[in-house]
């Protein structure tokens, strides 16, 4: 079962410092050094909107929600739909196409490539049955992947570039293709610090 770290209780301060510091572990956080790291980074740009998006959409503000989304989209042709929880520590470094999903569950220190399509539901999932994915905390989504419908992807989880997801994912698995499948296990590492976490589960014979 797959950790997800909630922003709830997160201030738009807190989850924008929470994702510079994935570009910049262990340098002190301020607006200045965000704005900065913007200069040469869009990916931070793109992630302030939607921050900014994502409180004003919690805080009952949802045209002004829907109205950073457009900004997200003109400035980088990325859509993020207002109505998900995305938790801190978050990166995209290339945002250019991502696309997320109104109902989408994000956890802690996430890195999501680009032209990422996460939050496909199905068009016949009937109405209060969910349909969106969730990303366990520490996983990471490579480019032009595609997590279709009510999946899980585990913590620490890699989904690798141009796959389709449309079963979950198993914690610390590697998985590749269309439709992806586990091709190897990684370890789980701490953003910035290379401390690894729990090692992969051992390996049992069939």
């Amino acid at each position: 079962m797959a950790t997800v770290t909630s922003s709830e209780g997160l201030s738009f301060r807190d989850l924008v410092f929470s994702d510079y510091d994935r570009y910049a572990p262990g340098a002190k956080a301020s607006w200045l050094a965000v704005a900065k790291t913007g200069l040469s980074h869009p990916g931070m740009v793109a992630q302030v909107i939607l921050r900014a998006q994502q409180c004003a959409y919690r805080s009952g503000r949802v045209r002004l929600a829907f109205l950073l989304r457009s900004l997200g989209m003109y400035m980088f042709s990325a859509d993020f739909v207002p109505g998900m929880d995305i938790g801190p520590g978050l990166i995209i470094p290339h945002p250019n196409g991502v696309v997320i999903g109104n109902g989408l569950r994000v956890g802690a220190n996430v890195s999501i490539g680009d032209s990422v399509t996460a939050g496909v539901q199905q068009p016949d999932t009937p109405p209060g049955e969910g349909g969106f994915p969730t990303i366990g905390d520490g996983a990471i989504v490579l480019a032009h992947a595609v997590l279709a419908g009510p999946v899980t992807i585990g913590n620490y989880a890699q989904v690798g570039a141009n796959s389709v997801v449309l079963s979950d994912v198993p914690d610390f698995a590697v998985v590749f293709g269309v439709p992806a499948r586990k091709v190897a296990e990684r370890k789980g590492i701490i953003p910035g610090s290379y401390e690894l976490l729990d090692e992969p589960p051992a390996k049992q014979k069939d």
